[in-house]
């Protein structure tokens, strides 16, 4: 059986809590969590599976939109609470998208787009409550 392509792969490094992740021929650090012995300087990994969702989210949206033969400005942010009772899963993630350059009919239906084919959203969207808004500028 193959290796499935894209693959990612992380290493200590002689620092406590620093990683070096490598993503074919990309490379970048990443730190475990101050609690976990890392300095929290770098990206963590709850702040990595955020940003890929953010990706993914991009992705399908300026897709979509070059499919419609427009061309909008999207910026996006995401953020999450943790859950006190069990700090093995997320309480609450939050994505906020801003559009510039369509209607909000439009920011809505790229926004929706995203959430029916990123299975990373799905995943998250599938195990926590998601808030997800979509605003025009």
């Amino acid at each position: 059986m193959s290796k499935p392509d894209p693959r990612v792969t992380a290493a200590t490094t002689p620092v406590q809590g620093r990683f070096i992740v490598d993503a074919r021929t990309n490379h970048f650090v990443a730190d475990a969590t101050l609690p976990r012995g890392g300095t929290a300087e770098a990206p963590g990994a709850a702040e990595l599976f955020l940003s890929g969702i953010l990706v993914c989210a991009l992705g399908v949206m300026t897709d979509t939109a070059r499919a419609r033969a427009i061309d909008p400005h999207i910026t996006a942010e995401a953020s999450y609470t943790q859950d006190p009772q069990d700090r093995t899963r997320f309480a609450h993630v939050y994505f906020a998208f801003t559009v510039a350059g369509v209607s909000q009919a439009i920011a809505e239906e790229l926004v929706q787009a995203f959430k029916d084919v990123c299975p990373l959203y799905n995943t998250v969207a599938r195990t926590a409550p998601v808030t997800v808004t979509a605003n025009v500028r």
